[in-house]
């Protein structure tokens, strides 16, 4: 049957049960006008009965997995989320740990700089000292080397200038002057230079 036609029919079915009604006690009313529906009693129950196994059915194999599943995403959802901070913490923690070393290698760089420098400015001072002292050693040993030329061709020259002298003055004298006279004479004339 149609819907139309049941509720053409159950127009009369529904003014007899007003009829009705108000002769009999509501909770009679209200089977007749489920029954004027169409549902009643028998059916009723096999459709509750169908709609509680398909219910437990539907829990306990569709419903109740995807809850698991559901609860499971959510757990690892939450995992990862705490995976996720713990990482970031460890790579702040890293990041502050590198910092601080290349801060400290940093400091050490400036420090080996500046101990470089003063250990090359030392070494150059070093170095002007030395050669300061070996110039002033050279030109010591040059002035000695040059003092002790000057004394020995001063004496070179005194031997020859007294052997002149002698000579001159054997000539001057014409006489032969024998070897200890000659000594005599050049000794003098030693002395007499070496005053001047």
């Amino acid at each position: 049957m149609s819907t139309l036609s049941l509720f053409l029919n159950a127009e009369p079915a529904h003014a007899a049960a007003e009829a009705h009604a108000a002769s009999s006690n509501p909770v009679d009313s209200i089977i007749q006008l489920f029954g004027s529906f169409g549902v009643d009693g028998p059916h009723l129950l096999a459709q509750l009965i169908n709609f509680s196994i398909l219910a437990f059915v539907l829990y306990r194999f569709a419903i109740k997995p995807a809850l698991g599943q559901l609860e499971e995403r959510i757990r690892q959802a939450e995992q990862l989320q705490s995976d996720r901070a713990s990482a970031e913490q460890k790579l702040a923690d890293a990041r502050k740990h590198a910092e601080q070393l290349l801060t400290k290698a940093s400091d050490e760089a400036a420090k080996l700089l500046t101990d470089a420098r003063n250990s090359a400015k030392q070494t150059v001072e070093g170095a002007k000292a030395e050669a300061s002292a070996a110039q002033a050693e050279i030109a010591r040993k040059g002035a000695e080397a040059i003092e002790a030329d000057r004394r020995k061709m001063m004496n070179e020259v005194r031997g020859e200038v007294s052997r002149l002298v002698v000579e001159t003055a054997a000539k001057v004298l014409e006489q032969n002057l024998d070897d200890a006279q000659r000594v005599r004479l050049n000794e003098a004339a030693t002395k007499q230079l070496a005053s001047r």
